[in-house]
């Protein structure tokens, strides 16, 4: 038994609760989700930039369903 205490992390070490074992993380599967999270993010953050300019820049597109368009870029843009 002391053996497999040895050997596993837990939680709370000090306390002994076979309980509670911490989670292996896998490096692979964080990175991964790192990545793309991060290309979601960028993503987002392009395309609310571009909606944006287009918007601003035409006067053709300034109607008020592309007013309400931009409104929710901005502030999508800015969360």
């Amino acid at each position: 038994m002391m053996e497999i205490l040895e050997r596993t992390e837990l939680c709370f070490p000090e306390l002994l609760n076979t309980s509670c074992r911490k989670p292996i993380k896998h490096q692979y599967e964080t990175m991964t989700a790192y990545i793309l999270l991060s290309s979601i993010s960028l993503l987002t953050f392009t395309l609310n930039l571009l909606v944006i300019i287009s918007i601003s820049h035409f006067r053709q597109l300034h109607t008020p369903t592309n007013l309400l368009l931009l409104s929710l870029a901005i502030s999508d843009f800015f969360v």
